[in-house]
């Protein structure tokens, strides 16, 4: 697989070709400094491509660790997005953006050169050509049109580019993209990612969306008397994913080359069609679905009429050309932005440290209350309520890859509980699924969803409901553990000031080749409200005292009974009362999707020394009560903690009386939810 280095990964133009770059087979690393840009940029790529993106926090002078990244792996190319680009700030710090933008290329060249990396692809800037309208004939602009840049920022890609090509003069086996960028607006389709610009936006179309959501009073439009069918000034609009794709087809260009050829060429990616500010305007309008207010002001200095690109060397070297509209890029803005209005800022959200990949925990913190998830299992890793937690953790991730782990916080699947004999059948067909557990299958086998790499979380914030939404998602093959069915499974986060939600979704992805799949999930925290060594003085009312029957290898029988003592539905002390049994809320056995149905409360516990309670309500036909009795791991014994795992019927799997709950075919949709409200017990 050709391995891709992209320098600003993390930014605008560069998160949405490493998607391009995935989408294309191509495995990409990505370097980023994060001054202009944010980690959920990658988080959200994860998302959607549903794969890793390897990711390291350098800046590109630091050559020592940028080397380390060459030495660890085998890179093909470099895709060279990394560099501060606000043309305003450029003109009031010039000595900042030549250290960054020049010094870092220059540390990133000598670090490929040494590790003889002679691909890249650079991002450069129709800056470089200043006001093409002072020379007759370059309007569309050619990339032959004479250069002259305007400001510092414009200049620092004119020296870079000037670098490369005395590297290529110096040593023509180098093989280097100079691409040059009109106007890049739009964001990805879906949503999840776009231009999140900080302080007051440069450019037209971020404007224009502040002024939608209500962030900008409204937008100035700097001059009306310009030689153009409205008065307003053309330039050349395209949007970011057809620019991303220019970055493949340079890639393609580049790979294409005779053996030991080399090159050093210049190539404009634009649309060729120029649009005036009140094109822009009103196509934006449209997607909105109303006027914006705006006002027209004198003209900028600097600005001229016509500033086109001429795309005839880009359509025909690398065979590329724009394919979406200026309609098309406002509606994607208008979405990006109306599903993201602070951009990727998140109320009560921040990650809670800088070492990633796998060690990536997500926290929310509100005045009384906290909560923090990892991305390997979608793992709830920490629960605090005035400061006290009430989760069992691991101080360290690594921790929760040791055998002794009790799956602490972890998100449970395909199937939860035990499978007998390790076998399924659905529809007739027999499966025959990890063994884990001696001859059957527990939590969903060896590798099972609590060690599944769940991608995310994209965040987002419902100001009237006070809550913070982390969804996480996981692609689980085909024949994952002996499961059928290629699984895609949404885990979301609702957490508020006093509470969490969690809500579970999924289905057969389009794909699969497989029509029919087993899903059963579950949260396996272990909870304790006090700060004692175990739960014994812990009081417990449950809301149902119907159990489904088990023999005595804890596997199902197949029948509900009724539980007479202890008297769990009314309050008791736990002392040495053990409990590993399935409760039975309701006895529909129908719904594939609980969400739909109203939430019943499963049961509530108490301290009195902590002054803690909490309540669990659910959507789920059942859950299943244990109390930590076999607990033996770093820093926890027996009855540490108890667990409420909230699921379908124990043995819904097995017999086909019950198997309408976790059935899953093609195009169907599984759904659970439930949720945990923590108080004070004289609240």
């Amino acid at each position: 697989m050709t391995t891709i280095l992209v320098t600003g990964g993390a930014g605008y133009i560069g998160s949405h070709t490493v998607i391009e770059l995935i989408n294309s087979g191509f495995r990409v690393i990505v370097v980023d400094n994060l001054v202009n840009a944010s980690y959920d940029s990658i988080s959200r790529v994860e998302y959607i491509v549903k794969k890793k993106v390897i990711f390291y926090e350098i800046d590109l002078r630091d050559s020592e660790k940028l080397s380390k990244v060459f030495d660890k792996y085998k890179i093909d190319a470099v895709i060279h997005f990394a560099g501060l680009k606000a043309v305003g700030e450029s003109t009031k710090i010039p000595l900042e953006y030549f250290d960054n933008n020049v010094g870092g290329t220059i540390s990133l060249l000598k670090v490929m050169k040494q590790h003889d990396v002679k691909n890249i692809v650079f991002s450069s800037s129709a800056t470089v050509y200043g006001d093409a309208t002072r020379f007759k004939d370059m309007i569309p602009i050619p990339e032959k049109c004479p250069t002259g840049p305007t400001n510092p920022y414009g200049h620092t890609k004119l020296v870079i580019e000037g670098i490369m090509r005395d590297i290529y003069a110096s040593d023509n086996k180098w093989r280097i993209a100079l691409l040059r960028y009109f106007n890049p607006i739009g964001a990805h389709q879906s949503g999840l990612i776009g231009e999140d610009p900080t302080g007051i936006p440069n450019n037209l179309l971020p404007f224009l969306a502040q002024v939608a959501i209500g962030r900008r009073q409204k937008l100035n439009v700097f001059g009306n008397d310009y030689d153009s069918h409205d008065g307003t000034p053309i330039r050349d609009y395209i949007h970011v994913v057809d620019l991303a794709k220019g970055h493949i087809a340079a890639l393609s260009y580049l790979a294409n080359l005779k053996p030991k050829e080399g090159i050093c060429r210049e190539w404009n990616l634009g649309t060729g069609k120029g649009s005036t500010v009140f094109d822009i305007y009103h196509s934006f309008c449209k997607a909105v679905g109303h006027d914006l207010p705006y006002e027209i002001v004198g003209r900028r200095s600097g600005d001229v009429l016509n500033l086109t690109a001429c795309v005839t060397r880009a359509n025909e070297e690398l065979k590329w050309k724009a394919k979406l509209t200026v309609d098309d890029a406002c509606r994607d803005l208008w979405n990006w932005t109306t599903k993201n209005p602070q951009g990727f800022a998140t109320p009560h959200y921040h990650i809670a440290d800088h070492l990633y990949g796998e060690q990536r925990i997500h926290d929310v913190i509100f005045e009384n209350f906290k909560f923090s998830v990892a991305n390997v299992g979608a793992t709830i890793v920490d629960v605090e309520v005035n400061g006290h937690p009430v989760v069992c953790n691991f101080q360290r991730l690594s921790d929760y890859a040791a055998k002794e782990n009790p799956y602490f916080g972890a998100t449970i699947g395909r199937v939860a509980n035990r499978l007998p004999g390790a076998k399924i059948v659905i529809e007739g067909h027999t499966y025959d699924i990890d063994a884990n557990e001696g001859k059957n299958s527990l939590h969903g086998g060896s590798h099972g969803f609590n060690s599944k790499y769940f991608f995310g979380p994209v965040t987002s914030y419902d100001s009237k409901a006070e809550a913070v939404i982390l969804k996480f998602v996981d692609f689980d093959s085909d024949g994952s553990n002996g499961y059928p069915g290629d699984l895609n499974t949404y885990v979301s986060y609702i957490v508020t000031p006093h509470s969490y939600k969690i809500e579970y979704e999924s289905s057969l992805d389009s794909s699969s080749k497989s029509p029919v799949t087993v899903v059963n999930l579950t949260n396996h925290s272990y909870f304790h409200l006090s700060d004692e060594s175990n739960i014994n003085e812990t009081d417990f009312k449950l809301y149902t005292n119907k159990c489904i029957d088990t023999d005595t290898s804890l596997l199902p029988t197949g029948t509900i009974s009724k539980l007479t003592q202890p008297k769990v539905m009314e309050k008791f002390r736990l002392g040495s009362n053990a409990f590993d049994n399935c409760f039975v809320l309701s006895d529909d056995v129908e719904s594939l999707d609980t969400r739909k149905l109203k939430a019943k409360k499963a049961l509530e516990v108490s301290n009195s020394k902590s002054n803690l309670q909490l309540k669990v309500y659910t959507t789920e036909p059942a859950f299943q009560l244990y109390t930590g009795d076999e607990i033996a791991v770093k820093n926890y014994g027996k009855r540490s903690g108890f667990a409420v795992e909230t699921s379908r019927f124990l043995g819904a799997a097995t017999f086909e009386k019950w198997q309408r709950q976790v059935i899953l075919h093609k195009g169907d949709l599984y759904g659970a939810s439930t949720t945990y409200v923590f108080s004070s017990l004289d609240h």
